[in-house]
């Protein structure tokens, strides 16, 4: 993705470029290589928006059928695993225990009448014949049915039986965890959906998790088992961790209205994930951070290490070379020796005939040595990328309403510094990937 992201930010500014010389005339346009391996702030990488939270919350519910009698804690409170949370009224459960046990006597013994109501009925049949045995026939099997519904609801009666027994056995409810009494719902209030909310909430203690939200148009951004980067927005501290949860079943409430419509077909839902960190040191709890894909781009912020696009070396495996221009302003073919490969940024780490310093062309046919360099960097956009990201906007990528080309949708939205696209991603130039923060 990063590496479409770059090609389809290079062909906008070669095309920008184009109407003020090109190599049709000579003229040979060339960009820093610190800007190219993302020393610079033209790279692109997809953020997304993020908050440290507890390692987990628990949801105890009560029993519906039985009455609280009190609760022992309260809001914020730390608890420890084993402590008693609230107490249940047991009068009123053993009152219907006791009616349960009589409703149970009754029915056997109405299912004893009737079995034997069915022996009597299949006694005088033997003796019977013709209409007489036909209706003796029809009273067995009303018998019989009669007799199956018995037994269920005896079945029934004996599970709700089992069920007030216990609830005496439990009156008092234990944390099933240490931590902190987030909320007790003791008047019995529900959500937006409807649904009962649990008559308690415990964040437990023990560590950080990091929650997210990905939208179904970036979903396939992120993936069960990616290592991330996590970056403060308000300093360069970075800190590590994999994504352990992506939860498709429960979307967020409020989707977005992202295809300009306004029915639910036109909607885009987005869903939350959750970070395990490697190490919290530094987090505080409820502090936002960005969330992004760990392609290795802190290593290829090293300014001592070069690790070059691959499309920008001509003839790698035999006699490569880039490009360059040279210390007259001209174009020229430049040895250069490779190190390793890294096939998952395709990238080759350049050792010897390059500095961050120099500018290099993307090669074409088009190309050849002795053409005037027209370098092109931060500078030409206003220092950090602001009139590229105003281009994008008047070019057509994203229009007034939200909607975006086929090229953007390709690998996820492009947005301009700051900007947060498709409720919760954001795409951020690599300056900022690098440490700085621009929020």
């Amino acid at each position: 993705m990063k590496k479409t992201a770059l090609l389809l930010v290079l062909a906008l500014c070669l095309g920008m470029l184009a109407g003020c010389g090109g190599s049709s005339a000579g003229e040979a346009s060339v960009q820093s290589v610190s800007m190219i391996c993302g020393m610079g702030s033209v790279g692109l990488a997809e953020r997304f928006a993020g908050v440290v939270t507890a390692q987990g919350e628990t949801e105890i519910k009560a029993d519906s059928n039985t009455k609280v009698a009190s609760v022992n804690v309260s809001v914020g409170e730390e608890v420890a695993e084993g402590q008693p949370l609230f107490t249940y009224d047991t009068a009123q459960t053993s009152m219907d225990l006791e009616r349960a046990r009589l409703d149970l006597e009754r029915m056997k013994n109405a299912l004893a009448d009737k079995e034997k109501e069915k022996a009597s009925y299949e006694e005088t049949a033997k003796e019977l014949s013709g209409e007489e045995l036909k209706d003796y026939q029809l009273l067995i099997r009303e018998a019989n049915a009669d007799i199956v519904e018995k037994k269920y609801n005896i079945s029934s009666k004996n599970m709700e039986i089992e069920r007030l027994a216990a609830a005496l056995k439990n009156v008092t409810v234990n944390s099933p965890v240490s931590g902190v009494v987030k909320a007790i719902n003791e008047n019995g209030s529900y959500d937006e959906m409807g649904n009962p909310k649990p008559f308690m909430t415990i964040v437990e203690t023990g560590g950080y998790r990091v929650k997210g939200y990905v939208n179904e148009n970036n979903a396939s951004a992120l993936q069960m088992g990616m290592e991330v980067l996590l970056r403060s927005r308000v300093s360069d501290a970075v800190w590590h961790g994999t994504i352990n949860e992506v939860d498709w079943n429960n979307p967020a409430q409020g989707n977005s209205n992202y295809y300009g419509g306004s029915d639910d077909t036109t909607q885009s839902s987005k869903y939350p994930f959750y970070v395990t960190l490697n190490d919290s040191e530094g987090l505080l709890l409820g502090q936002h951070v960005f969330i992004e894909p760990d392609y290795g781009q802190d290593a290829q912020a090293d300014a001592n290490t070069i690790h070059m696009p691959s499309w920008y070396i001509v003839d790698a495996d035999s006699n490569p070379f880039v490009w360059a221009q040279d210390s007259r302003g001209r174009l020229e073919k430049r040895s250069v020796t490779l190190g390793d490969y890294d096939e998952l940024m395709d990238t080759y780490v350049v050792e010897k005939g390059l500095t961050p310093d120099d500018y290099i062309a993307f090669p074409d046919e088009s190309l050849t040595a002795g053409m005037t360099c027209v370098t092109y960097d931060e500078g030409n956009f206003g220092g950090d990328m602001a009139g590229f990201d105003e281009g994008m906007m008047d070019g057509g990528m994203m229009t007034d309403d939200g909607m975006m080309g086929d090229a953007a949708m390709e690998d996820g939205a492009f947005y301009g510094e700051g900007e947060v696209p498709m409720d919760g991603a954001e795409v951020m130039p690599e300056e900022a990937m690098a440490g700085g923060d621009n929020t």
